[in-house]
């Protein structure tokens, strides 16, 4: 139950940031300071989404009871699932897959995202398009840059989260 409400102190805290970042965004005329405010709520909304996530897990397996108390005609477990839908669709990437390039680690490095170019990141070996992602605006996404491996990144703070991967584009593999 603690780590519940550690996750919701954090969202709240994360809201109420996010609805500063608006009212200082509706009063603000410099592009420039409009367009940081923009980014801060970007990445203030992907965390929202990150511990929304990490709190449904949490409420999951704290509705998980031993069998003696399933006594239930209902199953919590399943209620709940159905009623929070999937972030993204999943897509089947199988098929995307082939006739694909294969990049060197060398040849992804230039897919930085400047001076025009294309950004592509790769995890597990798959390379991804995320130029036209919000999540990675001019071509990072909270300190990593494109055109890099981040299997380990990946893993470590989108752990369970296959969703936002299936949403990307994939573009060829590393190999």
């Amino acid at each position: 139950m603690q780590n519940i409400a550690l996750l919701r102190l954090q969202i709240n805290n994360l809201v109420t940031q996010a609805r500063h970042d608006i009212f200082t965004l509706s009063n603000q005329d410099d592009p420039s300071i409009k367009q940081q405010i923009l980014q801060r709520l970007w990445e203030t909304m992907s965390s929202i989404h990150f511990l929304s996530e990490l709190l449904a897990n949490q409420a999951m397996t704290t509705l998980s009871f031993p069998p003696t108390q399933q006594q239930s005609p209902v199953d919590l477990r399943n209620t709940i699932q159905q009623q929070i839908p999937p972030i993204t669709p999943s897509r089947n990437q199988t098929s995307q897959q082939s006739n694909q390039r294969t990049f060197s680690i060398e040849e992804l490095s230039n897919y930085d995202g400047k001076n025009g170019r294309a950004a592509y990141v790769a995890v597990d070996d798959i390379v991804y398009d995320v130029t036209n992602n919000r999540a990675w605006a001019a071509a990072s996404h909270f300190g990593l840059t494109a055109g890099k491996e981040y299997s380990g990144e990946f893993a470590s703070c989108h752990a369970g989260q296959q969703s936002i991967l299936d949403s990307l584009p994939v573009v060829g593999r590393v190999g």
